[in-house]
């Protein structure tokens, strides 16, 4: 069976296979949901867990087979500042803050 995992840094699905068949019309199990909210589920949470073991296949721009909820692993959030460390964050936060004042006060 084929799994799809969305890419959301790089855009399209990764690949996953495992040696699960499944006869075309059969029900598969009703996967467990978590996260769940008053209003629902967030589409990224829901989906069928890949199984360990699954072997990586490639990947595409399409969902194939059964698609598998968004893994969270990578994504600081952070960008292209992932690799500075916090205290040079500060210091350009800083620096400019001072130039911004700077530049307000001579224009004022």
């Amino acid at each position: 069976m084929i799994y799809s995992r969305w890419m959301p840094d790089k855009g399209g699905y990764e690949y996953f296979e495992t040696p699960e068949r499944y006869a075309m019309g059969d029900d598969l199990p009703s996967p467990s949901l978590f996260g769940e909210s008053p209003i629902g589920i967030a589409s990224v949470s829901c989906g069928r867990r890949i199984p360990a073991g699954a072997r990586f296949v490639g990947t595409g721009p399409f969902a194939k087979g059964v698609v598998a909820p968004l893994d969270r692993t990578g994504l600081s959030g952070d960008g292209v500042m992932a690799g500075i460390p916090a205290w040079a964050k500060v210091l350009g936060a800083a620096a400019a803050l001072g130039s911004a004042l700077f530049f307000w006060r001579r224009a004022g």
